[in-house]
């Protein structure tokens, strides 16, 4: 038996005491009762890497970010920095620095991590209510989708981080998350307000817009707000709040090819994450207040469910993996 350690963050609300950590059976896709490692605000967001644990978090100070150690017994808080008006929406690690995209402040920050302290590095500025959602990387270049301004803007790594073009899109098309293919010659990015996928071909800093195709179901009436898209082979997968399902893609022709709209088992699907190596996907809804472990078909579409937990306003995840 394979048990993988995942954690969660949550919204602010009553009943969401923090960041959680969970256990999953990586063979039957069975979820351990969480367990509350952080308890603190509005930790909605959380990534490890190298036995480190990033959140976002929030005090009667302010908000910022937090460093913790899981692999100590109590999980210690290493760092603590308040330094933004808002909670961030996003971390990524890359390359030993740590990342967070900030929605309603409008800027990228960038930390470096040095005996457990959080010590910033630089902030990239793209306007405040701008909707920063993410931040994606592709060789020596950085991509933030800018939600607000129908934008992702490029920065070159090796220049400083120095603005290096952008991609435009119709207006309230609302960029908010992206993904690469293995050999980053494909980009794929997901649309939060026209629930659109958009299909680049790419060459270096050079972006071409393949297709463009729809999310929902033909006929589709009611509130949708398209969030994560994750790829795992040649699947992609798209979760949908107010229309609470995941869209499945397959990539084996030119075009991305609609497959699958699967249900998902519960109210506004947040973030998605398939278990690596593993044929599972996770999903937390955040309304309904559940961790879903799905199992995945050998065609790729989202299968029956495997393992639940009750984690209320569950939103970001992150797997030790």
């Amino acid at each position: 038996m394979t048990h993988l350690t995942g954690y969660v963050g949550t919204y602010a609300s009553p009943g969401a005491a923090g960041t959680y950590r969970f256990q999953l059976d990586a063979e039957s896709g069975r979820l351990s009762e969480p367990e509350l490692i952080y308890p603190q605000t509005n930790t909605k967001y959380a990534v490890w890497a190298n036995g480190l644990l990033a959140t976002v978090t929030e005090n009667s100070q302010g908000c910022g970010l937090a460093l913790l150690d899981p692999s100590a017994p109590g999980v210690p808080v290493l760092d603590e920095r308040i330094c933004e008006r808002t909670t961030a929406c996003f971390l990524a690690w890359q390359e030993g620095l740590l990342y967070s995209a900030n929605y309603h402040d409008g800027h990228v920050l960038i930390h470096s991590v040095e005996n457990g302290a959080l010590r910033p590095v630089r902030r990239l500025l793209l306007g405040e209510e701008s909707g920063c959602h993410q931040v994606i990387f592709h060789g020596r270049w950085l991509l933030v989708p800018c939600l607000k301004r129908d934008r992702v803007f490029l920065f070159d790594r090796e220049d400083g981080r120095a603005p290096a073009g952008e991609l435009a899109f119709p207006a309230g098309t609302g960029p908010r998350h992206g993904v690469f293919t293995a050999d980053h010659r494909r980009f794929y990015l997901v649309s939060e307000t026209s629930n659109q996928l958009f299909t680049y071909a790419v060459s270096g800093p050079d972006f071409t817009l393949e297709g463009v195709v729809p999310v929902l179901p033909a006929g589709f009436a009611g509130r949708a707000d398209a969030a994560a898209i994750r790829l795992r082979g040649d699947m992609l997968y798209i979760s949908v709040r107010g229309a609470d399902l995941i869209a499945v893609f397959s990539l084996d022709g030119d075009l991305p090819r609609l497959v699958q709209h699967a249900d998902a088992l519960g109210r506004d699907p947040w973030d998605i994450l398939p278990v690596p190596g593993r044929p599972l996907l996770l999903t937390a809804n955040r309304t309904s207040g559940e961790l879903v472990c799905r199992r995945l078909e050998e065609d790729g579409a989202v299968g029956g469910e495997a393992g639940c937990l009750q984690i209320p306003q569950c939103v970001g995840l992150t797997l030790e993996a």
